[in-house]
């Protein structure tokens, strides 16, 4: 993740492909469905993809030549992105509960 991304940006991060180049960008972001999450691969070349799983990511990474070492931060990534949207869902869900008790 470039400095950059660490200051400005918590739900994306860069991807380097094996010679160092700049890949794209992974994106993690709520979807229209409550609880439900958008994992999106943006490649700079062929475009922007959205993926099932943190496993299908990982294998198109693999594919596109994306260092094991690389793969690793990707996973850290996922994993603390998605504590975190599930920790703002817990939030507003607790808050919903509470302001329908106070009514």
């Amino acid at each position: 993740m470039t400095e950059h991304n660490k200051q400005k940006y918590t739900s994306s991060m860069d991807v380097m492909d094996k010679n160092g180049d700049l890949l794209g960008a992974v994106c993690v972001t709520p979807s229209k469905e409550i609880g439900k999450r958008d994992i999106l691969l943006m490649d700079e070349k062929t475009g922007t993809q959205s993926v099932r799983s943190t496993t299908e990511l990982i294998n198109m990474l693999s594919k596109k030549d994306v260092p094991f070492d690389e793969r690793k931060n990707v996973l850290d990534f996922l994993a603390e992105r998605l504590r975190i949207l599930e920790q703002e869902l817990a939030i507003k869900t607790l808050k919903s509960l509470n302001q329908s008790k106070k009514q």
